[in-house]
């Protein structure tokens, strides 16, 4: 694989897992931990140690830590923080542990806060105070019917907190903005065991890096307040689908050209995914969709998406729906089965050259693996950018990937009995994929899809806010006590 791209270098995908020894820690150390805890405490000697905090991207099992405290709330944090410190190992959180690169795994301790999950929501002053490991489900379960909604992202068992610290793009981004764009204030655990408010008059630094730094970096954030956004009473569903890599190539092209001046209103998102060969062959076994909401008219959607009706979608539909409905019955989905994966996404600022659109359609046709549970798919997101998303500059908040109209995103998917080499040549498509644009688009890569293969990731996530997020991770985390495999370091 080779770019034009001066920056880009193909990185080697040797990203098999291998055991990655937890530190030691004595048993008395641990039984120091149990004593001071009201949650409980497990080390690789206990007997649900080898089920309990588990990533669910199943490249990363092999990675576990020295010890798991299972936290009841806020108390339980700041004794584990204090605990690490005292005895030197570095901690992670878990949450709903679905980093993509298993950043949630550590061989230190790590903190397993899925019991701080409630939702409390204030419909007369329309905001809502989340706890630290409640899911999108959770949130879901807490404003659906109600006037309100807290842009959340696509999978409901995802942690909100997860969500908001990386940005948090969804369904409803393009009309209503990321999650951290709501955010308006946040009790954080520091390195030190000191517990602070952070919000845009107090600690205001701590609170710019939370709206887009990522978790696992500063400290161990407890609850999270959000500003609800009113929820519409309909909104327009639709969807189209195709058959083939040319319906496919021109579908996605359509999206990526309407992506560009798209009005608020129009949240959509596509994707084409190789499936089994058969005997029409692989260029043909290719399946296409794009679907979305408008927020709007019946009349104003149909006007919009003409082009997806030009290109003869095998089946469609355009219905005016209840917004709540829509957000319930369509867009969430179960949590699947563990298995691994390998997402690595884009940011574009203009409409790519349709030969590049073609090219990474060709390529998918020649993907490596196609079974109906593993094999590569194209993602083309457009709720990433518009006028909503880009009310705040680029460096308003720790989330720089302002002005972007679409997010690409290679999705290779693969069972975990498969054998490596099954992951190993999606992880090559995957890369390929990359390269195809990677002269042609920004060097940025979405914070929440992070993938361990991406060069110069932190640059790649943070651009010209790293520099300031090195300078907060400096002041409140000085020993890198919060750590993960693509951290934010401290100055030198």
């Amino acid at each position: 694989v080779t770019s034009a791209d001066p920056e880009w270098t193909t990185p080697t995908t040797t990203d098999a897992p291998t055991m990655v020894p937890p530190d030691p820690v004595t048993e008395a150390a641990v039984q120091d931990l149990r004593s001071r805890l009201t949650g409980t405490v497990l080390s690789p000697l206990s007997v649900d140690y080898p089920f309990t905090a588990l990533s669910t991207n199943t490249r990363y099992l092999d990675q576990r830590p020295a010890v798991i405290a299972r936290c009841r709330d806020e108390a339980d944090v700041v004794t584990a923080v204090n605990w690490a410190r005292e005895h030197g190992l570095t901690v992670a959180p878990y949450g709903g542990g679905h980093s993509y690169a298993g950043l949630s795994t550590t061989s230190g301790l790590l903190l397993d806060i899925g019991a701080m999950n409630t939702v409390t929501v204030d419909l007369s002053a329309g905001t809502a105070s989340v706890g630290a490991a409640a899911l999108n489900g959770d949130v879901l379960d807490k404003t659906i019917n109600t006037p309100f909604l807290l842009p959340g992202g696509t999978c409901l068992g995802v942690g909100t907190g997860g969500l908001v610290l990386g940005g948090g793009i969804g369904y409803n981004t393009h009309w209503a903005g990321l999650t951290c764009d709501h955010l308006t204030a946040t009790r954080v655990v520091l390195a030190s065991g000191e517990v602070v408010d952070a919000d845009s008059s107090q600690h205001s630094d701590l609170f710019w890096a939370c709206r887009g730094g990522t978790g696992g970096n500063f400290g161990l954030n407890t609850s999270f307040q959000f500003e609800l956004v009113r929820a519409p009473e309909t909104v327009v569903y639709f969807r189209y689908d195709y058959r083939g890599a040319d319906a496919a190539t021109a579908m996605l092209a359509a999206v990526d050209a309407l992506a560009q001046t798209a009005p608020a209103g129009l949240n959509m998102s596509s994707s084409a995914q190789a499936t089994p060969v058969g005997a029409g062959g692989p260029r043909e076994a290719i399946d296409a969709f794009v679907r979305g909401q408008y927020v709007g008219t019946v009349d104003e959607a149909q006007d919009l998406l003409a082009p997806f009706v030009a290109l003869s979608p095998a089946t469609s539909a355009l219905q005016e729906r209840p917004f709540w409905q829509v957000q319930q019955q369509v867009w969430p989905s179960a949590n699947p089965a563990p298995h691994s994966w390998g997402d690595w996404s884009r940011y574009t600022r203009e409409a790519l050259p349709q030969d590049r659109v073609a090219r990474m359609v060709d390529l998918l046709a020649e993907c490596p693996v196609r079974t109906d549970s593993s094999n590569g798919a194209l993602w083309f997101l457009g709720w990433v950018g518009g006028d909503v998303v880009g009310k705040f500059g680029r460096t308003d908040t720790a989330y720089v990937h302002r002005g972007s109209p679409l997010l690409l995103r290679p999705t290779p998917v693969w069972e975990t009995s498969d054998p490596a080499s099954v992951g190993q040549d999606l992880l090559d498509w995957t890369a390929a994929q990359i390269a195809i644009v990677a002269d042609v688009t920004p060097q940025e890569s979405y914070q929440n899809f992070p993938n361990r293969l991406i060069p110069n990731p932190l640059q790649q996530y943070f651009g010209e806010n790293l520099d300031r997020l090195i300078a907060v991770k400096s002041t409140y985390d000085p020993t890198s006590l919060f750590t993960n495999e693509q951290g934010i370091p401290v100055r030198a």
